[in-house]
């Protein structure tokens, strides 16, 4: 089995530990009818979710090994990567910066220790407000830091 895309993950996150109905899954992720019930059978015929032919649940027979390949680092990436492309590619609405920076040894240690504070404050803000935000609604958010040389290797190995 391949990974999630993001349109099959979106709605697995929508249902969660619910039992939801199609207009709840739609209304929760703004899919356009169509696409929402193409994913969703999708996700039926590879036996993730499964339905009584009104509400639809996360399967609950789903081996440690197939929660691994859908919850595991390269599904992650490939996830990362789908998102930010999406991103990148959107003509309004999108706030983006990418910068090469000049930093000594105490300004990475302080932009580290922002970076963490970032985390915490987005993990307190997702628990706070997670289960009153629909899914279309929420924000995608990516930061980090990485060093030239290593991305520059990274473009040259095709990894």
């Amino acid at each position: 089995m391949k990974g999630l895309s993001s349109l099959e993950r979106i709605i697995l996150e929508s249902i969660g530990k619910q039992s939801l109905v199609y207009e709840e899954i739609q209304v929760q992720t703004g899919l356009h009818e169509n696409v929402c019930f193409n994913v969703l059978q999708a996700l039926v015929i590879r036996g993730l979710i499964t339905t009584d032919g009104v509400r639809y649940k996360i399967s609950n027979s789903l081996s440690p090994l197939l929660l691994e390949e859908i919850n595991g680092i390269a599904a992650k990436q490939a996830e990362s990567l789908e998102l930010m492309e999406a991103i990148l590619e959107q003509k309004t609405g999108r706030v983006f910066r990418l910068q090469k920076i000049a930093m000594d040894s105490r300004d990475e240690k302080i932009f580290l220790a922002m970076l963490s504070n970032l985390e915490s404050f987005l993990v307190d803000a997702h628990k706070k407000a997670h289960a009153t935000i629909p899914m279309k609604e929420r924000k995608v958010i990516f930061w980090g830091m990485g060093e030239v040389k290593n991305a520059m290797s990274q473009i040259v190995m095709g990894n």
